[in-house]
């Protein structure tokens, strides 16, 4: 009896302190706390990033300032971090002092009010600067690129597996692809076609939903399926020698019809979300040192 109860004293011991052993392991390796979702969303990024350097064709000298550049952004946005991690316990505490008084349906004192605007507004201030930072490192790089760099970095659009052929950033229509497509819509029978229409537009509209994600709403899709609609019943009543004349537009025109639709993102943006991002340092010092072997 004593040897059970010295056993379940020290189970209970153990799993009283097993929180605490997950808090500080956590805490000294982070990267524990990382899901299988943040690992797959970080090999995205990694990708699309990958993909935009390889789009670009980009000079050793080019590579090595976007390098010098990204590593500056990172300096930059860590002691953002520092500096608001330093100031939050006392933001924290502001804000409760706040909720409290406000729970009570009491006015916020003046002096109370005065200490949360004076701390709020360093904050601004300081993620102003850090952001204005930023803008002048993209500056630099997008200085540095030729006319044809800056069309296809204006072009890029964000993806995993770019289309083949010329141009592999992920801006350039599979024409090929797409007119395959066409031409199998078109070899439909009318009497199965006029069966299935419905569902062949809903599928569609489920393809475009996929790739714009929350962007496609309710207007928005009927707006596109409108498009859709007019564009399958038009181009089932090409014939084949037109089809065949205009194959490339008609590629092109669709291809716009179901490009996800959302907010472009500027040149300067583009160049802070994705050449000054922490996933293009490693591939930068990669690709640094591969160029730099061949010479």
């Amino acid at each position: 009896m004593r040897k059970r109860k010295t056993i379940a004293r020290l189970l209970t011991s153990i799993s009283c302190l097993l929180p605490g052993i997950l808090l500080v392991f956590t805490a000294a390796f982070p990267q524990a706390r990382l899901t299988a979702q943040d690992e797959t969303e970080a090999l995205r990024r990694e990708i699309r990033v990958l993909n935009l350097v390889n789009g670009l064709e980009l000079s050793l000298e080019q590579m090595q300032l976007i390098l010098e550049k990204a590593t500056e952004s990172q300096r930059l946005l860590q002691e953002a971090r520092l500096n608001y991690t330093s100031r939050q316990p006392e933001l924290d505490r502001l804000l409760e002092e706040i909720k409290r008084y406000r729970l009570d349906d009491k006015d916020v004192p003046p002096e109370l009010a005065q200490r949360f605007h004076s701390l709020d507004t360093d904050l601004k201030k300081e993620r102003a600067r850090i952001q204005e930072a930023l803008q002048f490192l993209a500056r630099d790089i997008e200085k540095s690129f030729k006319p044809h760099q800056i069309y296809a970095l204006d072009n890029y659009v964000p993806c995993v597996i770019p289309p083949k052929g010329e141009g592999r950033i992920g801006q350039s229509v599979d024409v090929k692809g797409i007119s395959s497509r066409l031409a199998r819509l078109r070899s439909v029978p009318d009497r199965v076609y006029d069966r299935r229409k419905r569902q062949i537009l809903e599928r569609t509209l489920e393809e475009i939903k996929l790739r714009s994600g929350p962007a496609f709403n309710e207007e928005t899709e009927e707006e596109v399926a409108a498009g859709i609609r007019n564009f399958y019943d038009r181009l089932r009543d090409l014939s084949e020698v037109d089809f065949e004349v205009q194959k490339e537009s008609l590629a092109k025109e669709f291809a716009s019809l179901i490009k996800p639709k959302s907010r472009p993102l500027n040149l300067t943006r583009k160049i802070e979300a994705f050449l000054l991002s922490p996933e293009i340092i490693p591939i930068l010092n990669a690709k640094i040192q591969e160029a730099q072997s061949k010479d």
